[in-house]
């Protein structure tokens, strides 16, 4: 019996081997090191990327499983490759049981850290204190909280320097309360390298000058004299995004603005009022971007009085707008978007309130009236809002605008408010404008496309004609293009799809239900 054991035993290393062999002759096995950990390296990323439902909160379920735990389960040598590797066990999370594992593993490598206390505080001192041991070497660091856990959490962060950190996102539920102490700076005043800074609550603790390397910041909700307390600490700051309301405060404001030399762009998603406050007190560099979120423009304020506490360069240069577009958001008529850029190449096929493209230098969004509550006067709001907003731009003194270019999207009321601009203005109204695009928009009879022909054939006869006019996506086209070309229009486009829906007739109570987004 003995002796079978034996041989059984031989036998099956005897087939190890074999197979191992066998193995080591497909083309993967022989690729070298250095390509296997560049592919370990993408599964860890792309695994990292999965663990996000959004741009707030990690998605759970994944069990706190390490990225990339699957390789070292398929052969010896992808074993030996991976955990050879420190920087394949740095993306620590708070529900990963193999926390030690990961710590061991990844050796002196900097960490990337994302924690979402619970609500009891066992994780906190068991798994968020053990990895802020290694605060020095943690290079991003994302932290969600509850209040009550505040005071320990900013304990923790003032115990040691934070060498390599160069991105932190602190988000503590019901904001951190004023009672905690700050006699301990944040990383005992040594963050040499943080760049990026989000929080949902600033007050005292960050006006420190370890944030004068600061590059971006995201804030939401503050008083205005804590936030503008920590701007003037943060001379290098590029990008600054601010969300919600100011909170009231007992504490005085300084009446001088907080320069902003180097800022690039700023954003902010808050009520028009918040917006006149806030602007007031800061000085923006002439190029500097500017979005923003509105639930309302209905004054007071106005948009008017919100231009006019901006702040104008001592020289008077401002940058000159030169393409505009405007969208309507479905389903009701009363959430839109302009956009104004300074460049007629602008490629207007993605959106976003923030956006990317550094030559959209204004956006704004805003909701007109109550979701799904349509105001009697729709149409008219459709129809006016937009160009008021042009000819507000155009009267303020932190724009020039040499409109050449037009995008309308998804609402022909901006065809017919636009025919109204140009006729009560004048003729020489938007004199510069040589291509106007309309985009996934339903003409229903066809009579805002003969009321912008009129006004065009106005314009023509005082030599100001367009150059190109362009149709995408749209229905119900009924008139001639011809006709507008021999009077009006120089060149004529239509896409595809507008060609094949020319003169399809589509309800006008069916228009609700199509997508009307750019």
């Amino acid at each position: 019996m003995m002796h079978t054991d034996e041989d059984s035993t031989a036998l099956a290393e005897s087939m190890r081997v074999l197979r191992s062999r066998s193995n080591g002759r497909t083309p993967i096995s022989r690729l070298p090191d250095d390509i296997l950990f560049m592919v370990f390296e993408l599964l860890v990323e792309e695994k990292r990327l999965e663990e996000y439902t959004n741009d707030d909160y990690p998605r759970q379920g994944s069990n706190g499983l390490p990225a990339c735990l699957e390789v070292t389960h398929v052969c010896r040598h992808w074993r030996n490759v991976a955990l050879e590797r420190p920087t394949l066990w740095t993306c620590i999370s708070s529900t990963s049981p193999w926390l030690d594992v990961m710590l061991e593993r990844s050796q002196k490598a900097p960490l990337d850290v994302t924690f979402k206390c619970p609500y009891s505080s066992d994780s906190l001192r068991d798994c968020f204190e053990k990895v802020l041991l290694h605060l020095p070497r943690i290079k991003h660091l994302e932290l969600h909280a509850f209040s009550h856990e505040a005071g320990r959490v900013m304990d923790l962060l003032s115990s040691q320097p934070a060498s390599l950190l160069e991105r932190l996102k602190l988000n503590v539920a019901g904001y951190l309360p004023l009672a905690v102490s700050i006699s301990n700076p944040i990383f005992q005043a040594q963050a040499p390298l943080l760049r990026h800074l989000e929080i949902n609550h600033c007050d005292r603790r960050w006006s420190s000058y370890i944030f004068g390397g600061l590059r971006t910041l995201r804030v939401r909700g503050t008083s205005l004299p804590d936030l503008l307390s920590a701007l003037r600490c943060m001379p290098a700051l590029e990008q600054f995004t601010f969300q919600y309301d100011l909170l009231e405060s007992d504490q005085p404001v300084l009446l001088d603005k907080v320069p902003l030399t180097h800022l690039k762009s700023i954003a902010v998603k808050a009520t028009l009022e918040t917006a006149v406050s806030l602007f007031t007190h800061l000085a923006l560099p002439v190029d500097a971007k500017i979005a923003l979120h509105l639930p309302s423009i209905q004054g007071p304020p106005t948009l008017a009085d919100l231009f006019s506490v901006m702040n104008k360069h001592p020289d008077g240069s401002r940058p000159v707008l030169r393409s505009m577009r405007a969208i309507k958001f479905p389903p009701g008529p009363y959430s839109m978007a302009v956009q104004f850029s300074t460049s007629t190449a602008t490629n207007w096929s993605n959106y976003s309130w923030n956006p990317q493209d550094d030559d959209i230098r204004l956006s704004i969004e805003f909701i007109w009236q109550e979701f799904f509550h349509i105001p009697p006067n729709s149409a008219e709001i459709s129809r006016n809002t937009v160009f008021d907003i042009c000819q507000t731009i155009a009267r303020c003194s932190l724009f020039s605008t040499e409109l050449e270019s037009m995008n309308l999207v998804g609402c022909p009321d901006f065809v017919r408010g636009l025919a109204t601009a140009l006729r009560t203005e004048g003729s020489s109204t938007y004199a510069s404008l040589h291509v106007l695009e309309l985009r996934r928009m339903a003409w229903f009879d066809g009579d805002e496309l003969r009321e912008l022909r009129d006004v065009l054939k106005m314009r023509a006869q005082h030599n100001i004609r367009l150059h190109n006019l362009r149709f995408k996506l749209c229905n119900n086209f009924a008139i001639d293009p011809m006709v507008l070309r021999e009077v009006v229009v120089n060149d004529i486009d239509r896409d595809q799809y507008t060609l094949e829906n020319s003169y399809e007739i589509v309800p006008r109570k069916q228009m609700w239900h199509r997508s009307y987004f750019c």
